[in-house]
């Protein structure tokens, strides 16, 4: 079917493309200077000339279709030419931007990787502003689709095809005793392993984790006396107890942690690459792609 390119105001494509970005009238509006109505009639525009709805409400923002989807890649490079041949192709000024950017991360992967990140930011877009979001594995892939946050900084290998990754940088987990435990003195054998309680850091607020999976595989159990939310209550509750707690080798070089031994986990335990993941619809942002492109080159040097 032919279009008449006369007869649509192209600005219906920039609210489009702003609608992508943001997963929010409101947030969309601002982005492209219009009040919410305004943003509102011109996404009735937009539904009626691709005679399907593109966005729907999810949550506390809106969510793209698959028509929508499929329209982004070309709606965003045909807007890519039209600014080449006016001079502004690609444009983002970080010195000058004052874009938020939301982040969902745990918190040993915001005491790995944020600090040289922010500084980062702080040296080449003073004016921008970095919102973490601590977050569960599970919620994340919703919040990226809603657009509830731009980028997630997480290890998800079942995400949906939407969901782009990179890779970051490896890492490998270590059980932490404490330094006075009764039975556990030069090293720590599978036996021993599973005989003492352990202490089991996720957001779920469940008893089970990567390590249970492992040792089903091995018809093998432990036994998880207690599960937290956070790394940082763990040195103390392992120090002053017989619990083992098996987290981020990273984490425990980056803190002292005193009263504490790390020994090397019992069981055959994977290395793997953290990752970064953001939705599919940001691929051309030019403002993500450089915060994106920050957070990877950061991450090369840890």
């Amino acid at each position: 079917m032919s279009v008449n390119l006369a007869a649509i105001d192209l600005n219906l494509l920039v609210a489009f493309d702003a609608m992508l970005t943001e997963g929010s009238v409101t947030r969309a509006a601002q982005r492209i200077g219009l009040t919410q109505p305004a943003m509102s009639k011109r996404l009735g525009h937009l539904r009626a000339l691709f005679s399907d709805d593109l966005f729907v409400r999810s949550g506390d923002g809106v969510k793209a279709t698959e028509r929508a989807l499929d329209l982004a890649d070309a709606i965003r490079s045909a807007l890519r030419q039209i600014e080449e041949a006016l001079g502004g192709y690609g444009k983002f000024d970080a010195t000058r931007s004052g874009r938020t950017f939301r982040i969902g991360a745990m918190d040993h992967m915001a005491c790995e990787l944020l600090p040289p990140v922010m500084a980062a930011v702080r040296s080449q877009a003073p004016r921008a502003t970095i919102i973490v979001r601590a977050m569960d594995r599970g919620e994340l892939v919703n919040a990226l689709e809603r657009g509830d946050i731009d980028l997630a900084l997480a290890v998800l290998p079942d995400a949906p095809a939407a969901i782009k990754r990179t890779p970051l940088f490896k890492e490998r987990y270590v059980s932490l005793v404490s330094a006075r435990h009764p039975a556990i003195k030069q090293r720590l054998t599978l036996q021993l392993f599973i005989r003492c309680p352990h202490l089991l850091i996720t957001h779920v607020g469940d008893l089970k984790g990567l390590v249970d999976r492992l040792l089903d595989e091995r018809g093998l159990k432990r036994h998880v006396a207690m599960s937290l939310p956070y790394h940082l209550a763990v040195p103390a509750i392992v120090a002053s107890t017989d619990m083992i707690a098996t987290l981020s080798e990273r984490v425990v070089r980056r803190l002292k942690w005193p009263g504490v031994r790390a020994f090397p986990v019992p069981i055959a335990f994977p290395d793997f690459h953290e990752t970064m993941l953001w939705h599919r619809r940001n691929d051309n942002d030019p403002a993500h792609a450089w915060l994106r492109h920050l957070i990877l080159a950061t991450s090369g040097t840890l």
